[in-house]
C-alpha cells in the first residue's frame, strides 16, 4: 500500500531532477567553454534562434517522454528519453573560423563518445542504467536550410535510459541467508529451507 507523502518527501525521493542535474554537471566538465544547461520542456525552434535558452555554443539537456516500466523483480522504473539541444555559430576557435555545421558536429560526436563510455554515462548517480541500444543514442540536425541562413546551425542528440529502483519490488521478498561457500540458502518464513551445491568448473572431456 502507497503511504502519503509530503512535497519534501517527494522531493527528496525523486531521482529524475537529480540525473537531469548530473547529466548538465557530467557534460560541463568534459566540454569547457560550452554552456551546458538544464532545459525546462519542450524546444521549440524559436526561442533557440532568439538564444533565451540556451546560448551559442551551448547544449540544453531536457528530455521528450518518460515511461514507466518494470525491472525482473518487478520494481518500478523511468525509461527517459532524453535530450541534448546543441546550438552553435560560427566563430574563432585556435585563431582560425570554424563554420556552425563544424562546432555542431563536434559538440554532437562528443556527446555521443560521452554516452558509449559505460562510466561516464551513468552520471555518477546510482540507479541510473547504461543507454538503451534500443534505440540507439544519435545525432540529428533540427534546422532547415532556410533556418540556417540566419547564422546558426542546430542538432539534438537522444538516448533512453532506465533510472531503476523507484519503487518497491510488486513481489513478495522473503528475510533470508545466504551463504554461497556452503552451498545454503536459507528463507526464514518459518518452514522453508533449502541447499545448493557449490558451484565447480566443469572439466573438459579429453578428446
Amino acid at each position: 500500500m502507497m503511504e502519503p507523502a509530503s512535497l519534501d518527501q517527494l522531493l527528496a525521493r525523486d531521482p529524475l531532477a537529480p540525473t537531469q542535474i548530473a547529466i548538465v554537471n557530467t557534460l560541463s566538465s568534459l566540454m569547457p567553454g560550452v554552456t551546458i544547461v538544464r532545459h525546462p520542456g519542450k524546444v521549440d525552434l524559436s526561442e533557440l534562434v532568439a538564444n533565451t535558452i540556451v546560448k551559442s555554443p551551448g547544449v540544453g539537456i531536457g528530455w521528450s517522454r518518460i515511461r514507466e516500466t518494470f525491472i525482473t523483480d518487478g520494481a518500478t522504473c523511468f525509461v527517459v528519453e532524453w535530450v541534448a539541444y546543441i546550438v552553435s555559430d560560427a566563430k574563432a576557435v585556435a585563431n582560425r573560423r570554424v563554420e556552425k555545421e563544424e562546432i555542431g558536429l563536434a559538440i554532437g560526436s562528443r556527446i555521443l563518445a560521452i554516452l558509449a563510455d559505460p562510466i561516464l554515462s551513468l552520471w555518477n548517480r546510482t540507479g541510473v542504467m547504461p543507454v538503451e541500444d534500443k534505440p540507439q543514442a544519435e545525432l540529428k540536425p533540427f534546422f532547415t536550410l532556410k533556418d540556417a541562413k540566419q547564422g546558426t546551425a542546430y542538432y539534438v542528440v537522444t538516448w533512453s535510459q532506465i533510472i531503476a529502483d523507484i519503487g518497491p519490488s510488486v513481489f513478495p521478498q522473503p528475510e533470508g541467508h545466504v551463504d554461497i561457500d556452503a552451498g545454503i540458502i536459507q528463507f526464514q518464513d518459518g518452514a522453508a529451507v533449502s541447499s545448493i551445491e557449490p558451484w565447480a568448473p566443469v572439466e573438459e572431456e579429453d578428446a
